[in-house]
């Protein structure tokens, strides 16, 4: 009992009935308190020692609990011991009584708390600074992943108040998951070091920045907190994004001068520019557009970076009568002006469907179009992609007209280069016939002056001796041979100059420049000068090497032939027509326990049994007729001592000189264990393919390039393709649909750090066109040396699931009775479109629509014809306005219309009139016929109000106005 209460107490004390000590002993050490204070307090009652902290309700509640002889249980007392520092308690006490039942004192236990009482002051003066800093401050609870405190200047930057904030996430806010930020949380807190890094933030009304965060882990009553210091750094990348931009197509203008260096053709300029281009980093599309003689459609001249297979389809046209001519590059060839789009999904001038399925496939985001003119007149158009919105600003653009004036200027240069060309080729054209002769003969070809000199040279003779023409013609022929070789040509040389003969062809050694030997067969005879004098001698060399080095290598082979045989661990064996051994090797010997003169001439039914003799023989004959060898024959031998010995051979037939059959050889292998090993592997095989069949999952595996090796089970059934539809592909490289280029990068990141993954979620589309969603999972295989050696997992069909979680989505956010959107998506659905409209000027109607009559219709038929009544209205509704407008059901008998890109005052009347006679009309259920009509308010973004509650209000304030007065009717907010 003792240790139990040294546990969970640092003293135990007694009291007499006056609740003075009697008692106080120490029972856990805590070298952070002395007990000197406590030691003392034998005689007296707590609220007397020294420092005791007046007035106190603890003392108050321990007064009256005495007065009660009553137990107590952590009543918190304090202390001052001085210098900024007191001492707290939470003390445990029950009465003691004596033998006759009296009221004689207390005893219990104190628990130090001076470190919590400590620590919660520490906290409350945090939370006082952290309200001051001007940036905002987050205090995350790790435990839970709620945010449990933040500054008043982090509930602005989110929009919500602390309450609020208090049932989020930091999940909620940053465009990572939740797993994600765990992982950074628990490294924070293993390293106890802080960290500095940049988040996209996304706050209450959907506005995303761009923040600097500093987080730092801090434990507090045992629990680890994330505080989150957060700085607003949007404008400056901003900012720091336009000069990198400009800096970018800086390098691609200097990029663009060297193009205009290189180039040799307009074909060549126009791609080497827009590879220029794309380089810079900028630009993700760069291609030329040219005229077309022989079509109505533009032609790509060049194109660069992405977009090859859906840049190159589209039917572009410079025509205005044609609406693939009213696009950025009709636009800029017709005008001779730069024509931009910065916001290509949403521009209206992107009229041509497939214009904007070949941006929406690439990802293009901004596009310019810059026209190339040439006296005046366009002669075709620079046309340019970025991935980033608003990337072509006016400095850009100026950039990109500088480029396109270079092209222009490099295009008149090259008309004035060509009239050079063509005459400088018709001269090189008559010196390049003799050179050919020369440079295209296999033989090397020379002349020498009367000393030995080089004077002329061709290409193979420079390959011989494996120098340039220009060391060739600097050298004697004798810097190419040793001395003895040198004299004996020499004296061929002086032969050939007395005798004016020329040499028959002779064979010497040439020493290369890079120090190898090379074997010349040479012909040579005496050039005589114009005055009939000898000028020198000419002469073709041939290089033998090969053919002289092949011949030693067949006469090295045939030694290495012997020598291989009597080394190699294969029985080797030569056999006649009949069957009878008439060379093999020891290893031969040794697989069937013979010696060499006991196995010799033995014919080989002898080491076979009649039925393994006969599949032997049906071999030989097959290799005899056709010639053709035979390779992984299995058979069966015997030993010398009666076992089996189960052998893999090949056979091959022996042909005399004359071409003629005369016997057979081959090679025999040992093949025992391994086919015992391999017998055992299968049936290991048979039982997992068993095992796969009756498992509702598929197993996989992928070799280390993640290329998939093997898929086992109803594969087919679950996502409508068969196993070798993904055999040699990556995941990636299947048809899903709903996973980013983001997230298959960041898939490929844990592959390549061999981690596994678990659940990741893919969509395909069934036989039948339904989706399908499959779960795949994954585990790391390495080899046996522990080196990654692919990926082994399972998948399985979930889609059940999905479409149970998609419903529970769509019913949060629709009316269950009229299937129509509820107040939750209308309030979302009008925020979003206040954006669009401030964001490209535009104008939209708000009608508030009220039914008159429907409560009598409740009261006297019941709610099941209120039902109908309710189910056929937002049909009519629904009917009334185009798919682009939106209906929403918000309680009881009220909806709400909003019109899209309002027009005139005049259509919007139109429209209204038109829903208060399609309501007025009468629902007819059975034999009862139900009327209702409608009163409607209408206001007008931005006339009527600039945002939800003004809209709200005065489109309200209009439609009671009908109610007060005829119903059945309209009014369009004042």
């Amino acid at each position: 009992m003792d240790s139990l209460v040294a546990l969970t107490a640092d003293w135990y004390w007694e009291c007499d009935s006056q609740c003075r000590f009697t008692r106080v002993d120490r029972l856990a050490a805590d070298p952070a308190r002395p007990d000197d204070m406590l030691a003392a307090a034998v005689g007296n009652p707590p609220w007397d020692l020294p420092g005791a902290l007046h007035p106190d309700p603890e003392w108050e509640n321990f007064r009256r609990r005495r007065a009660e002889q009553a137990a107590f249980r952590d009543a918190e007392w304090s202390w001052w011991l001085g210098q900024d520092d007191a001492i707290a308690v939470l003390a445990s006490g029950e009465p003691i009584r004596d033998g006759d039942g009296r009221f004689a004192g207390y005893r219990g236990v104190m628990r130090n708390i001076t470190v919590r009482r400590h620590e919660s002051n520490a906290l409350r003066r945090f939370r006082a600074a952290v309200d001051i800093s001007g940036d905002p401050i987050f205090i995350i609870d790790r435990a839970s992943m709620r945010i449990i405190d933040a500054n008043e200047t982090a509930c602005r930057a989110i929009g919500c108040s602390r309450e609020e904030l208090n049932s989020y996430g930091p999940q909620d806010f940053l465009l990572s998951d939740r797993q994600t930020l765990e992982k950074d949380f628990d490294e924070l807190i293993a390293t106890g070091i802080g960290t500095a890094t940049e988040k996209t933030v996304r706050d209450r009304d959907g506005n995303t920045c761009l923040f600097e965060l500093q987080r730092r882990a801090i434990m507090l009553d045992d629990r680890w907190l994330i505080v989150t210091s957060a700085r607003d750094i949007t404008q400056r990348r901003m900012a720091e994004g336009a000069a990198v931009r400009l800096g970018q197509m800086y390098a691609a203008i200097s990029g663009t001068n060297d193009a205009i260096l290189h180039a040799t053709t307009p074909e060549d300029l126009y791609q080497q520019v827009c590879e220029v281009a794309v380089r810079s980093g900028q630009i993700v599309s760069a291609s030329v557009l040219l005229p077309d003689p022989s079509s109505e459609w533009a032609r790509f001249a060049a194109l660069a970076g992405i977009g090859h297979d859906s840049l190159r389809p589209l039917q572009i046209s410079f025509d205005e009568d044609k609406v693939e001519g009213r696009g950025l590059v009709g636009t800029a060839y017709r005008s001779g002006e730069s024509c931009v789009i910065n916001d290509f999904p949403n521009d209206p001038r992107v009229k041509v469907k497939p214009w904007r399925m070949a941006a929406g496939k690439e990802g293009a985001a901004a596009g310019a179009a810059i026209p190339l003119r040439r006296d005046g007149e366009s002669i075709g158009v620079l046309l340019l992609y970025s991935r980033e919105k608003d990337a072509f600003d006016d400095d850009i653009v100026n950039l990109l007209e500088r480029m396109a004036q270079n092209i222009v200027f490099t295009l008149e240069n090259f008309d004035r280069d060509l009239k050079r060309r063509k005459a400088v080729d018709a001269l090189r054209q008559s010196e390049e016939r003799y050179r050919s002769i020369l440079e295209n003969m296999n033989d090397g070809y020379f002349e020498v002056d009367l000393k030995g000199n080089y004077t002329v040279v061709n290409d193979a003779l420079c390959r011989q001796h494996n120098c340039t023409r220009d060391e060739a013609l600097r050298l004697n022929y004798r810097n190419f041979m040793n001395v003895a070789t040198a004299e004996y040509v020499y004296g061929l040389y002086h032969r050939i100059y007395r005798t004016r003969q020329p040499a028959e062809l002779t064979e010497h050694a040439i020493q290369r420049e890079d120090g190898n030997i090379c074997i010349v067969q040479t012909s040579m005879q005496l050039i005589i000068g114009t005055d009939g004098r000898p000028a020198g001698f000419r002469g073709i060399s041939r290089d033998v090497t090969a053919r002289r080095l092949a011949e030693e290598a067949v006469r090295a082979s045939e030694e290495k032939y012997r020598s291989i045989l009597e080394s190699i661990e294969e029985a080797y064996y030569e056999v006649d027509l009949t069957g009878a051994l008439m060379l093999c090797n020891d290893a031969f010997c040794r697989m069937f326990g013979y010696s060499m003169s006991e196995i010799a001439g033995v014919n080989y039914r002898r080491y076979h049994s009649p039925q393994d003799a006969a599949h032997v023989f049906a071999n030989f004959n097959e290799v005899f007729k056709s010639g053709i060898p035979k390779k992984g024959i299995d058979w069966r031998l015997l030993h010398r001592n009666g076992k089996e010995v189960m052998c893999e051979g090949s056979i091959h037939l022996i042909r005399d000189a004359s071409g003629e059959p005369a016997g057979f050889r081959g090679m025999l292998r040992d093949v025992t264990d391994r086919r015992s090993i391999e017998s055992a592997l299968r049936a290991s095989e048979e039982r997992f393919r068993d095992l796969t069949k009756l498992s509702s999952d598929w197993y996989w595996e992928q070799d280390s390039r993640y290329r998939f090796t093997q898929i086992n089970g109803d594969v087919f059934g679950k996502t409508g393709m068969v196993a070798d539809d993904y055999l040699g592909k990556t995941l990636w490289e299947l048809p899903f649909d709903n996973v980013s280029l983001d997230q298959w990068i960041e898939h490929q990141s844990l592959l390549a750090e061999g981690m596994p993954f678990h659940e990741l979620v893919l969509c395909i589309l069934g036989t039948d066109g339904a989706k399908r969603y499959l779960s795949i999972s994954g585990l790391p295989v390495r080899d046996k040396d522990g080196h990654a050696a692919g990926y082994r997992g399972t998948g399985k069909d979930i889609t059940e699931r999905k479409t149970a979680e998609e419903r529970i989505r769509h019913l949060a956010s629709h009316d269950i009775l009229t299937g129509l959107p509820n107040r939750m998506m209308f309030h979302q659905v009008l925020g979003y479109q206040i954006q669009l409209a401030r964001r490209y000027q535009r104008k939209f109607a708000l009608m508030f629509i009220d039914l008159d009559h429907f409560k009598a219709i409740n009261d006297v038929h019941g709610h099941d014809a209120g039902d109908v009544v309710l189910k056929v209205t937002a049909t009519r509704l629904v009917d009334c306005v185009r798919d682009s407008d939106f209906v929403a059901r918000l309680a009881g008998d009220e909806f709400v219309v909003i019109i899209q890109e309002h027009r005139d005052m005049q259509h919007l009347r139109a429209l209204a009139e038109k829903m208060v006679a399609a309501l007025r009309a009468s629902i007819v259920l059975g034999d009862v016929s139900y009327t209702v009509t409608a009163s409607i308010g209408v206001s007008v973004f931005p006339d009527h109000g600039e945002d939800e509650d003004a809209l709200l209000k005065r489109a309200d304030v209009a439609m009671y106005a009908v109610k007060r007065g005829s119903k059945d009717s309209f009014q369009v907010s004042a």
